[in-house]
């Protein structure tokens, strides 16, 4: 780090807060971010995405899932979604392929995660990295794994109208250590040791979330799963 100190990591709560998120959703690195927007840029950035790098996306989400590429330069390329889940339509997304294409970013729609074995196995075979976009279905399961544990990088909001929340932030997962330096870096200015050559084109800004948020948001943990219970039993009502 910069300062070759430990509080490039965050406060107390901070460090608590990622600590809870790792538990819980069984991945190697939770790193807090004060906004899932944030969360994105720093997902995508954590790619070395350069300009003109294409990304295949989504058309129906929120506009951060988007604008995040257009941060690094890449180019957004909206691919079909699937009539029934609202989530990208996997057998679509191999026609926007293209040499310039470096990821796939899928955003998991009122709690119903993507297909994401289809997505990775299409992700393989040409050799592109997967973000989920997991800002509404925190807490949700796919094939017995929380959804955006799949990815290569997933997330959270924990935005004031999402299923816990911290009034603001997002959470960040990925079981990938080089992406995970790569998202501490970013969200903390872009400071590195001047040794590290590996990450190219690095931007930096403040995306740390506070002490007060992060305190909280290990509260808010506590409750996902009585939340979650919950939504289902009042969506199979409506059903």
């Amino acid at each position: 780090v910069a300062d070759g100190s430990k509080s490039f990591y965050g406060g107390t709560y901070v460090k608590k807060c990622e600590e809870a998120f790792k538990k819980y959703f069984k991945v190697k690195y939770a790193i807090s971010v004060n906004s899932w927007t944030s969360g994105l840029v720093c997902a995508v950035g954590a790619l070395n995405i350069k300009p003109g790098d294409e990304i295949i996306v989504t058309p129906w989400t929120m506009t951060a899932t988007a604008t995040a590429i257009l941060v690094w330069g890449g180019i957004p390329i909206f691919s079909e979604i699937d009539n029934k889940t609202y989530c990208l339509d996997v057998k679509k997304i191999e026609e926007k392929i293209t040499t310039k294409t470096r990821a796939i970013i899928s955003a998991d729609i009122f709690g119903q995660s993507s297909d994401y074995k289809s997505i990775n196995k299409l992700a393989k075979k040409y050799n592109l990295k997967v973000i989920s976009d997991s800002a509404q279905a925190i807490g949700s399961k796919y094939y017995n794994k929380y959804t955006g544990t799949s990815a290569d990088i997933g997330g959270y909001s924990l935005n004031r109208h999402k299923h816990i929340q911290t009034g603001e932030g997002g959470i960040v997962i990925t079981n990938n250590k080089k992406y995970a330096e790569n998202i501490f870096k970013i969200r903390n200015h872009g400071e590195v040791i001047n040794k590290d050559k590996s990450f190219k084109n690095l931007i930096g800004y403040n995306f740390r979330l506070g002490e007060i948020e992060a305190a909280i948001s290990i509260e808010q943990l506590k409750k996902l799963n009585k939340i979650v219970k919950k939504k289902k039993k009042l969506a199979n009502f409506l059903t």
